[in-house]
């Protein structure tokens, strides 16, 4: 779900070797509870693979730019993030502006 303060959504698309699946996913997870919820501007996550597990997605939300961008020279999560990106055969990054969210009715 988009939240409200969200302003800026980061989405990376990783291609996986089959070996490090297991190790990058987890350490993706781990990386998104533990230490983003604590930094500024930081809104929502979510970890997710495809049913191969051999692409994961992670996509970010945050209240500004600059905010994502701060983000990476955060030690752990910069060393998560280079981890993620050894351990790819492939990847891409790519950046968006929300502009309308529907929600279902409750």
């Amino acid at each position: 779900m988009i939240d409200s303060k969200t302003k800026f959504v980061a989405v990376s698309i990783y291609t996986v070797k089959a070996n490090s699946f297991s190790a990058l996913t987890e350490a993706a997870s781990e990386t998104m509870q533990r230490d983003l919820p604590t930094l500024d501007g930081f809104c929502e996550g979510i970890v997710m693979a495809d049913e191969m597990k051999t692409r994961v997605l992670v996509v970010t939300q945050w209240t500004s730019k600059h905010d994502w961008a701060q983000v990476h020279w955060e030690p752990r999560v910069g060393a998560a993030v280079a981890n993620f990106v050894e351990g790819s055969t492939s990847y891409d990054v790519q950046t968006f502006e929300p502009i309308t969210v529907v929600r279902a009715p409750d």
